[in-house]
Formats: structure tokens, C-alpha cells, sequence
């Protein structure tokens, strides 16, 4: 499993609309995806139990 988020590079001849972009996130929903202004796309791995477990306690503690 990723621990670090994985970093895709498009050529500029290649870039991807926003439509494009939306209907790959809908494909992956299981994964957290972000573009920057690059167009440089973050694919983070998704919340483990461990920061899960984190996550619930510090919002249990709000």
C-alpha cells in the first residue's frame, strides 16, 4: 500500500478536461484524488484503520 501520494504527470499535448477528471475520480471512488493547477494529478492511498481509529478519536474529543 502507497504511503506517500503517487504523482502523475500528463504531457501538455495530453491534458485532461474537467469532465474527464470528474468521471476518473467517479471510477475510483475508493481512492483520494486531487489535480493541482499543474494538472498534475495526487493519488493519496485511502484512511487505514490505524489513522481511522485516529480520526474517530479526535473527532470524538470535539
Amino acid at each position: 500500500m502507497l504511503s506517500s501520494p503517487l504523482i502523475l504527470h500528463f504531457p501538455s499535448s495530453m491534458p485532461m478536461t474537467d469532465e474527464q477528471f470528474f468521471e476518473f475520480c467517479q471510477e475510483n471512488r475508493d481512492l483520494r484524488i486531487e489535480r493541482n493547477k499543474f494538472g498534475e494529478i495526487s493519488i493519496m492511498p485511502p484512511t487505514g484503520s490505524e489513522t481511522g481509529n485516529r480520526n474517530f478519536n479526535i473527532a470524538g474529543q470535539l
